[in-house]
């Protein structure tokens, strides 16, 4: 059993929020996901010294949670501590010269909006997508018009998990050459830890246009997707190798619409799995491997999932 003493000993050096036995579904776009043994939401950076040296005493296992928007958490939830870095860097600053920094707390929407009244062109790409900068730069976030690490500078990081007997997090900046992406993956973060911040090129505008262009895309996606039921956005990453979307190997397979339990493959969008109401992990899940499984047999097809998960699960077999 995970002793967490030390999280409650040292409880009032923590400025953040420390809850026992959070349910996670409180947490992730999907409403799903059992609780956590600890849940910690730190305000600052002592807040994440704090966080590595409680890690160093339990050797609890660690998950860093952002906006929740790509998640999928276990029904038993998650025996360890899970960090939920929400509240850790909101700012946004025009470094000049066409950069901008934003903290990895600033959730898209937001970077966007201030985007459209500032003129900030070359940002477009992440219209529509859920979440915070600091999923979008350990995901590789984007869209058809372009990812993540197409406008990135830098990357201020801090580990959580490390063995150094150091005073405080291990903060690293990573900047051109060591920024290695591929499609929705980075190649270059050392361990489980947060975004501090992140640099981004921007091509100044006029506002009105960039906003424009942002509507544009907005409208677009909501005419394509299923967003008034819980999701994690994307299921699959697209199988680029097969020439195929996503969607249209789940279309081929016939599964548009299928249900598990209260989870399905949304009939306007299939690469969405929705929660109907009351979908549990397990139903989600279901659907992934049976997609996965049935691809790989019948059509040669190798599905990846960008929805990550949380916890253990098993496999749910071919429903």
């Amino acid at each position: 059993m995970i002793d967490l003493s030390w999280f409650q000993e040292n409880a009032p050096l923590f400025s953040g929020e420390l809850i026992f036995n959070e349910p996670l579904a409180k947490y992730t776009y999907y409403r799903i996901g059992g609780p956590a043994a600890l849940l910690l939401v730190p305000k600052s950076r002592e807040d994440l010294a704090w966080i590595q040296e409680g890690l160093r005493a339990s050797r609890a296992p660690l998950f860093v949670l952002g906006m929740g928007s790509n998640i999928l958490a276990s029904d038993a939830g998650f025996p360890g501590v899970v960090v939920r870095a929400g509240r850790l860097n909101l700012e946004i600053e025009d470094e000049g010269g066409g950069v901008i920094r934003t903290g990895g707390s600033v959730s898209i929407s937001t970077l966007l909006r201030r985007a459209a009244i500032e003129g900030w062109g070359g940002l477009e790409f992440l219209t529509g997508i859920p979440g915070s900068v600091g999923g979008a730069v350990v995901m590789n976030a984007g869209t058809h018009l372009g990812e993540s690490a197409s406008a990135l500078l830098g990357v201020d990081w801090i580990s959580l998990q490390t063995d150094a007997q150091d005073d405080g997090a291990s903060a690293r900046i990573f900047s051109g050459d060591e920024l290695k992406y591929q499609y929705r993956k980075n190649l270059y973060l050392p361990g489980a830890g947060v975004v501090w911040s992140a640099r981004w090129k921007i091509q100044m505008a006029a506002p009105a246009e960039v906003k424009r262009q942002i509507d544009e895309t907005l409208v677009r996606r909501k005419s394509t997707q299923p967003l008034d039921r819980p999701s994690c956005g994307s299921v699959f990453k697209n199988p680029k190798e097969s020439g195929k979307s996503a969607w249209q190997v789940i279309d081929q397979l016939g599964l548009r619409g299928h249900r598990i339990g209260d989870a399905q493959f949304a009939e306007k969008h299939s690469n969405f799995i929705l929660n109907l109401g009351h979908a549990r992990a397990a139903d989600v899940r279901g659907l992934i491997d049976l997609a996965k499984a049935r691809a790989l047999a019948e059509l040669g097809i190798r599905l990846e999932e960008e929805v990550m998960y949380v916890g253990s699960f098993s496999l749910c077999g071919n429903q």
